[in-house]
This record gives structure tokens, sequence and C-alpha cells, in this order.
């Protein structure tokens, strides 16, 4: 068989980026490991490159200075990719430079910009303009799509007619770091770390309004009034976005701000301690393009409560106790439930486990893979 030079855009590897950048580094390991025949070159910013790794030889990194949403995106990295002659290149997020004219894969995530644009820049009409102009390329132009659920497969078809049969639906999956954590003497040291100084309900996400974080610290004082034998803090990690300072504001001045905690971002040698050690994970989402944090509690063997909207319960499937998450009555009254039934805190944790299974950064890589090959025929 032919041997081919595939291009991967890693501009957003870092895991500061984000999902995109645990998406990224995930199934780029996995990609390593499968494929010793294609040459890879993969493009990485100054940032993405300190954290870059991979020893595979077929794997060759190359510094870019091209950021995402830039001119240089458009114009320097697009005569970079034509240097390489590549046969392929994989855009892993929807943004690319639209005068690229080889064969290429694009990864849509999701359409959080488009149905929950933040202030500012992605308001503007001149940024909506471009936005547009290069989802529309990456829709009308790519060889081949990726995305993360049906859910997302179905936002893109109302977004822009296509053929649906061009669109390949491959699952993220939770890493593989992410596993029960039972010592109570590190349970100990986190919450001394963290001071958290009670049993804690979890939130784990960005700031950000679709993320449900207002609705979730009304659900709070809700289960407070209601059910005072809880005696309970509320942990919600991430920084505050100073594009949404209603988030912050809700939070500040909430009547049970004094049992809020807001860590800011957790290390990540910390995350499966700090899951595994929460009475519940809450995430009352209001859209995701997959979802990973409940996944990842659920890897660490805690029972979730999530919204029943968007692509979580495709990728929740039964393993969690579901609300509306428009509803804070319904939001306290399902965290409630897991607090107080043991049978059914059991009875999620224990699917949990097992829905976890059916998710894998090996199967990810594999699927892509099988993807690349659809799009160099």
């Amino acid at each position: 068989m032919k041997e081919y030079k595939i291009g991967i855009d890693a501009r957003l590897y870092r895991r500061s980026s984000g999902g995109i950048g645990t998406y990224t580094q995930n199934f780029l390991e996995e990609l390593s490991k499968l494929d010793k025949k294609n040459q890879y070159f993969i493009f990485l910013t100054p940032d993405d490159l300190k954290e870059y790794n991979l020893k595979s030889s077929n794997f060759k990194p190359i510094k870019t200075i091209s950021a995402h949403y830039s001119i240089k995106e458009q114009l320097s990295f697009f005569k970079e990719l034509k240097k390489y002659k590549l046969d392929l290149i994989h855009f892993t997020n929807f943004n690319h430079p639209v005068l690229y004219r080889g064969r290429f894969v694009v990864t849509i995530h999701d359409l959080t910009m488009t149905l929950f644009p933040a202030p500012g820049r992605q308001r503007g009409w001149v940024q909506r303009f471009f936005y547009h102009r290069i989802l529309n390329n990456a829709i009308n132009k790519s060889n081949r799509i990726i995305t993360d659920s049906k859910n997302t497969k179905k936002d893109i078809l109302n977004f822009k007619k296509t053929d649906p049969q061009k669109i390949d639906v491959v699952y993220l999956a939770s890493e593989k770091g992410y596993r029960p954590e039972s010592s109570l003497d590190k349970a100990q040291k986190l919450k001394e770390k963290y001071k958290i100084k009670k049993p804690y309900i979890l939130f784990v996400s960005q700031w950000r309004p679709h993320k449900g974080i207002i609705n979730l610290v009304k659900s709070f004082e809700v289960l407070r009034k209601r059910y005072k034998q809880y005696d309970l803090n509320l942990v919600i990690t991430g920084k505050p976005n100073s594009k949404f300072p209603q988030i912050k504001k809700g939070v500040k001045y909430s009547e049970a701000r004094n049992n809020i905690i807001t860590p800011g971002f957790v290390d990540q040698e910390d995350m499966s301690a700090l899951y595994s050690h929460a009475e519940v994970f809450v995430f009352p989402s209001f859209y995701e393009g997959f979802g990973l944090n409940p996944l990842e509690a659920m890897a660490c063997g805690t029972p979730v409560a999530t919204s029943r909207i968007s692509s979580i319960p495709e990728v929740c499937g039964k393993a969690a106790l579901y609300f509306d998450p428009h509803d804070i009555e319904d939001i306290a009254l399902k965290t409630q439930t897991i607090l107080a039934n043991k049978k059914i805190r059991q009875d999620l944790i224990q699917k949990g486990f097992k829905n976890n299974k059916k998710f894998s950064w090996k199967k990810t890589a594999l699927e892509t893979l099988t993807c690349y090959q659809q799009a160099l025929k």
C-alpha cells in the first residue's frame, strides 16, 4: 500500500486549550501506536511544542507561529502547508486556511459559537462573517468531517445542507489517568489544599453561560433550604471568564456563597481524587459537543446527575440521573435523590463504570485513521 504524507493541525495541543487539547493529545498518542507506515507532520505553536512528547519516528513536529483565529492562519499557515506537499491534512478544529485546496479532514466538535456566541469578538458582525465563512468552507470543501456525537452531526446538518454520509461520528473517551481514588489520607490533603471544609457536590467545566453554572448555584440554594440535613460545599472548578461577569456575580452574591468553593484550575494530578471523593457530580449544561466531564466522573466512581439534552444522554446512556437544566427545582431534586438513596447511588456508580468502557482513545484513533483512508480514496 502507498505511504502517505499526512498533516495534523495540532495548534491546540496544549492542555490549557481545554477539551480540544485533551482530544488532540490523546488521539495522537494512540494514532502514533497504530500507524507506523504513513508520515505525519504535526503542526504546533511554541506553546504546544512545550507539551509535545510523541517519540514515533514517523511523527515529525513542525513549529508554526500561525495562531488560531488570526490573519497568519489564513495567509502564513496556508503557505506553510503548501510547502510540505501533503496528501491529506486533518484540521482538529473547524478553523483552517480557507484558501487551502488540498485534501483535508476537519473535526467540528460542536456549534457552540453558532448557538452560544460570547459577547465581544464572537458577536461582532465582522467576526460573525468570518466565522461563518470558515465554518461553511470546512463543511463544503472538506473531504470528510469528523464530529464527536450524533447530536453534533444533526446540528451541522441543520446549519448547512451537506451529504450526511460525509460526516463520521467518532466518540471521545475519558483519559487513562481517571480512576477511583480511595485513599482517605489523599482526600484529606486534597481538601486542605483546595480549602474544602465539608462533603461536596462537584462541577467541572468552563465558566460559560451554556454550562448552566447560575442554575447550578440556584439549585444548591434550594437544596440547602429544603433539605437541611445536608451540610455540603459546592465546588466549582475553573476560572471566571471576564466575558461573562454575570456568572462570577451569581456565585459571589449567592445566599449560599459561604459554602461555595471556587478553587480555580485544579492540578491535573488532583483531578481523579477530586472526582472520586465528591458526593455527586452535577452537570447542568445546556449544550455539549460530547461532554467529557460526566464520563471522567463515572471513571472515578462518582454518581452523575446531568442534563437530559444535547449530546449528554447519547454519551451517558443509562448511567446518569437526568434533569431539565432549565428547571432549578428538578436539578435540586435529582441531586438530593443521589444523596439520599444509597441503592440509586450504587446503581449509578456501577452503570458508570460499565458505560465508561464503551469509549476508548484507541477506538477514537482507529476510527480517525479509517476516516483518513476514506478521504484519500
